[in-house]
């Protein structure tokens, strides 16, 4: 099964049954925290990862992570990726659901990228400003790569506007080389 399609079903099985539950916040955020918890700890990506360590001895660590933070339907279905042998794919159907919650709850993903890193106070009237100019709630997402020298890039469901310095330097250039042919 191609493995995109394989991740959204179990993400929206996830999605449909929390909702009829009525604890989909709940575990919304339980999806939040093992994301972080994936991401974070380097030696939680490797067990899950790891094909030789049995199912149930994840269980158990699983159990034991999350057991007494989350909610038991998503402890349960922790349980239930891994019985599948499914756990290599936990990020990406964690992602698949916040994908799906945000769809669901008019929730825009935007993504900054800035040359250097930004105050919270200033990050806030960022996110202020687009919720007002898109309205929409706003899922900012900030990253910093200093090789665009300055400016901005902002991507918003996939549409991108460059206003960094790399940016303007390239189409300078451009220019100049095209003045530079034409004389």
């Amino acid at each position: 099964m191609n493995e995109l399609k394989l991740q959204k079903r179990y993400a929206q099985s996830l999605f449909d049954l929390a909702k009829q539950m009525d604890c989909l916040e709940k575990v919304h955020d339980d999806v939040l925290l093992i994301t972080d918890a994936c991401l974070e700890n380097r030696q939680l990506q490797v067990i899950l990862k790891n094909p030789t360590i049995k199912p149930l001895l994840k269980r158990q660590i699983i159990v034991a992570l999350f057991g007494e933070c989350c909610q038991e339907l998503s402890v349960k279905f922790l349980s239930l990726i891994i019985t599948k042998r499914r756990e290599i794919h936990l990020l990406s159907i964690c992602d698949c659901f916040l994908e799906i919650y945000r769809k669901e709850h008019n929730i825009k993903t935007v993504e900054l990228v800035l040359a250097q890193s930004i105050d919270e106070e200033f990050n806030q009237q960022i996110k202020k400003h687009l919720q007002t100019v898109l309205q929409s709630d706003i899922y900012l997402v900030t990253k910093i790569n200093p090789k665009i020298l300055g400016g901005f890039c902002l991507t918003i469901e996939g549409k991108q506007y460059d206003a960094s310095f790399l940016k303007k330097l390239s189409i300078l250039k451009k220019e100049f080389l095209v003045n530079l042919n034409n004389q």
